[in-house]
């Protein structure tokens, strides 16, 4: 999976491609990313996101309201984590909390 985040004037731009069949685990992982970017516990009032998906890839584009902001790179350094540093569990294995 190849990721790119960057910054647009107040918007935070995603692209990723090779995401074949991985896209709601994405949409998760920005879920709880979007969170630990704006530094709040509830920034998803406060947010707007448009999402264009297609089979192998994924263009997401975030914008705050209210004067919130994300920040690109902490939403990268968190999406890298959640999708490409630690994958999710082969189907069968049960992860041991």
């Amino acid at each position: 999976m190849l990721m790119r985040v960057r910054e647009r004037g107040d918007e935070v731009h995603i692209e990723l491609t090779g995401v074949a069949g991985r896209q709601q685990r994405v949409l998760k992982a920005l879920t709880e990313c979007r969170r630990d970017a704006a530094g709040t516990e509830q920034p998803l009032d406060r947010a707007d996101v448009s999402v264009r998906a297609g089979a192998n890839d994924m263009h997401i584009r975030l914008k705050g309201r209210d004067g919130l902001r994300f920040e690109a790179m902490t939403i990268y350094r968190c999406l890298r984590q959640a999708l490409i540093e630690r994958p999710a569990d082969p189907p069968g294995v049960i992860a041991a909390g």
